[in-house]
């Protein structure tokens, strides 16, 4: 091991930066370690080179502190996000809105019931003899109101109910179907005809009726005022209408049937006066 001399170390400058290459060699040869005379010019290179570096290596650690710093805030600020995220619902503007209005609702419901607490307490102690459906109390009124409108169209609700039973239940050919249309003209024509007589039956009766009326007019005396003894009760006019009515139809009839007998019979003597042999001359 070779110590320095004097005037070497005396000659040398003091290294311009605490820390760097040039103050461990420094160090090292004050220890007594051998070390390569090194020129100025390549040492202020290193030194400068050694500086920059390390310049750059403060300015990349101060960015990433900074940038790692920001990470941690945005971190921070994205987490307080999704706690208000979770909570949003329950203080809101329109949650909070929506909750007044339940509450509200809930209120007036409430209301109703205390003050028609003695009609519910009646209509509760009185047994329900039927079966009911249950329904909230906030929609009876829409539902009594639905129940009015049904109750009227029950009749064809039924028959719609029942045809669409029917549909279903039916799985015969289109054969069947031809069988079981075929007789509905017919059917028709037969209940067209028949409403036709009842039709000129009615007014035959109503013209007979007025005939009727019209005969028995004269004959009854004009002062309403007189004796009432022979006047006939009015509930017994009302119970022989009917029965005059037949009464005078059947009489038509048979007078109809005379006249067409008389007629038929003239018609016969007629023609058996047409068909008289010619009397014969005496002379021949």
């Amino acid at each position: 091991m070779s110590v320095p001399a004097d005037g070497a170390w005396a000659g040398r400058k003091p290294p311009k930066r605490l820390g760097g290459m040039a103050e461990a060699l420094s160090i090292a040869s004050d220890l007594g370690f051998s070390i390569p005379p090194i020129q100025e010019d390549s040492q202020g290179i290193s030194n400068s080179s050694t500086g920059d570096k390390s310049d750059d290596l403060i300015r990349v650690l101060r960015e990433l502190t900074s940038v790692q710093r920001n990470i941690a805030n945005l971190q921070v600020e994205l987490q307080g996000r999704k706690d208000d995220k979770n909570v949003a619902h329950l203080t809101h503007v329109s949650e909070m809105e929506k909750k007044c209005e339940s509450l509200a609702r809930m209120t007036a419901i409430l209301k109703d019931v205390i003050q028609n607490k003695d009609r519910i307490i009646a209509r509760l102690q009185q047994p329900y003899s039927l079966d009911c459906i249950p329904v909230e109390a906030e929609y009876q009124k829409q539902f009594s109101e639905l129940l009015l409108k049904a109750a009227s169209d029950y009749g064809a609700l039924t028959a719609s109910v029942a045809d669409f039973q029917w549909s279903q239940n039916f799985r015969e050919p289109p054969s069947v179907w031809g069988e079981m249309l075929r007789p509905i003209p017919s059917a028709l024509a037969s209940c067209t005809r028949f409403f036709e007589a009842m039709s000129a039956m009615r007014d035959s009766f109503a013209t007979l009726q007025q005939l009727r009326v019209g005969h028995s007019l004269p004959m009854t005396p004009s002062d309403s005022t007189g004796d009432s003894k022979f006047a006939t009760p009015p509930q017994w006019k009302d119970e022989t209408t009917s029965d005059d009515s037949m009464v005078g139809s059947w009489r038509k009839l048979e007078a109809d049937n005379h006249d067409t007998e008389d007629s038929d019979a003239g018609d016969n003597i007629n023609h058996r006066r047409l068909s008289w042999p010619p009397p014969m001359k005496k002379g021949l």
